[in-house]
C-alpha cells in the first residue's frame, strides 16, 4: 500500500512498540526467561524504530530555514539518548538483578515521546519533504520495520 505521508506509517510502528511494552509489563513477575524474551523483543523493535528515525528520516530532512527547521532535532536526540540509556540499564539489571526497575516511569516517558513525534516531528516532515523524499523515507521505513 502506498502511503503519501510518513506519519501514518510511524504511528503503526508506535502501536507495535506500545503492544510490546504492554506485553513486557504483563510478563513482569513471571518466569525470568519469559520476561527476558519479552524484553529482548521490545528492545529490538524499539532500537529499530530509533534507527529508522535517525538514519532513514533525517538523512532526507534538509530544511531551507535551518534555525526553524532544526528546532525539533535536539529534543528528539535527547529523548532517543534517554531511551537507549534506559534500555542499556534494563539489560544490565536483567542480567545482574533479574528484574527491571523504573518500568512505569519509562512507559510514561515513551507515551510523551510518542506524542512529541506524532504532533511535532512527523507532521513537520510530511509538510516539508516533497513526495519523492517522503516515498524514499517510507521505502526505508518498510525495509527496516
Amino acid at each position: 500500500m502506498y502511503e503519501k505521508n510518513i506519519l501514518p506509517r510511524m504511528v503503526k510502528d508506535h502501536c507495535k512498540i506500545e503492544n510490546l511494552v504492554d506485553k513486557l509489563e504483563e510478563t513482569m513477575g513471571e518466569d525470568f526467561d519469559v520476561m527476558k524474551n519479552s524484553f529482548n523483543e521490545f528492545e529490538w523493535e524499539l532500537e529499530k524504530h530509533l534507527f529508522v528515525e535517525e538514519k532513514a528520516i533525517f538523512t532526507s530532512y534538509n530544511p531551507v530555514d535551518t534555525s526553524e527547521g532544526y528546532k525539533m532535532l535536539p529534543e528528539l536526540m535527547k529523548q532517543h539518548n534517554y531511551i537507549v540509556n534506559q534500555l542499556n540499564n534494563w539489560r544490565h539489571d536483567l542480567n545482574t538483578k533479574g528484574k527491571i526497575e523504573g518500568f512505569h516511569e519509562f512507559k510514561q516517558f515513551l507515551i510523551k515521546h510518542r506524542t512529541f513525534e506524532e504532533k511535532e516531528v512527523y507532521p513537520r516532515l510530511d509538510e516539508v519533504l516533497d513526495e519523492k523524499q517522503k516515498q524514499h523515507v517510507i521505502n526505508r521505513i518498510n525495509e527496516i520495520v
